[in-house]
């Protein structure tokens, strides 16, 4: 009875033994920390999830002034890389479409070749509700502020080498700054224009109430950016957000970090995307303005966050 006692403990020692010494190839294999294994797990899970097999057109439609010169210096680059065709729309005025120019739209960019990347200055649009496949859809934003003080000087004084987009300003006009502007409540600074709330515009859409500053559009806003955009990126993190569409849709942007690193030498290039005569604005008129762009910080905060959100997931380092 007791020799059998033995053999029985013998062989739970034996299997507790194996079972011991599995655990720990498991979780030491190839000198990897636990914290590297559930990194790398996670990176390939949120791959898996997250690179949208079969959505064939990429729509990046882009804001102003939000670093898409660069953008789509860098999608010309992939596209000869990565062997898809970069579709860049003509059109540079940003319109609101009723239904009907909808429909029309929607049929048109359904035609459009794929794999492919389109980009135009457009607010979100669903193709969905006009009988198509939603493509998918990406977007770079900025600080708000940044944003339209960069675009106040711009179509003022244009890039280097690059004039500006004509307007029908005064010398006066042209030659004020943007603390003038707003700290005299110009039209172009006031919170009543519509560029106050034009980043929320971009991704609340073509909907009556994405036409009018509110709360309602921030929220639509919102849902759309949480259920169709798989990535929107800061402008401040650049060098991340490529990190990020590389994990995410690796088809179109593979090597992207990398090929933005050697773009970035070509000291002319980058010149060339500077806004002239830019004047930073004073500590009262930034904060004035901010004020003034109170719906599109919210928007932007929002973005910010999911995307901190989405960088942390994915492993992604500044």
């Amino acid at each position: 009875m007791r020799v059998a006692v033995e053999v029985r403990l013998f062989f739970a020692l034996i299997v507790f033994t194996g079972l011991w010494m599995a655990l720990q190839l498991y979780f030491t294999h190839g000198q990897d920390s636990t914290m590297e294994r559930i990194s790398r797990l996670r990176k390939q899970k949120s791959a898996k999830n997250m690179q949208h097999q079969g959505r064939q057109l990429v729509f990046y439609n882009r804001l102003p002034k939000c670093g898409s010169t660069s953008m789509k210096l860098l999608i010309r680059r992939l596209a000869e890389m990565n062997y898809f065709t970069f579709h860049e729309d003509p059109v540079f005025v940003v319109e609101t479409f009723e239904d009907n120019e909808l429909q029309i739209y929607t049929e048109l960019t359904n035609r459009l070749c794929t794999p492919s990347i389109y980009e135009k200055q457009i607010f979100y649009v669903d193709f969905r509700r006009f009988g198509y496949q939603q493509p998918l859809y990406i977007n770079l934003v900025r600080d708000p502020l940044e944003r339209r003080v960069s675009w106040y000087y711009y179509i003022r004084f244009g890039r280097v080498r690059h004039r500006p987009i004509p307007r029908n300003f005064s010398h006066q006009e042209t030659a004020q700054t943007f603390d003038e502007c707003v700290l005299n409540n110009m039209w172009e600074c006031s919170a009543d224009e519509q560029d106050s709330f034009l980043m929320t515009k971009f991704f609340c859409g073509h909907d009556p109430i994405c036409r009018e500053p509110s709360q309602m559009a921030v929220e639509v806003a919102k849902e759309n950016i949480r259920r169709h955009y798989a990535v929107v990126g800061v402008l401040e993190e650049f060098s991340s957000f490529l990190k990020v569409l590389d994990i995410v849709v690796p088809q179109f942007f593979h090597g992207a970090h990398t090929t933005w690193q050697q773009l970035s030498q070509e000291k002319t290039l980058m010149e060339e995307q500077r806004t002239n005569n830019r004047t930073p604005p004073s500590p009262r008129a930034r904060s004035i303005m901010r004020k003034r762009l109170e719906l599109d910080y919210q928007v932007y905060y929002f973005i910010k966050e999911r995307f901190h959100m989405q960088k942390t997931w994915l492993g992604v380092r500044d």
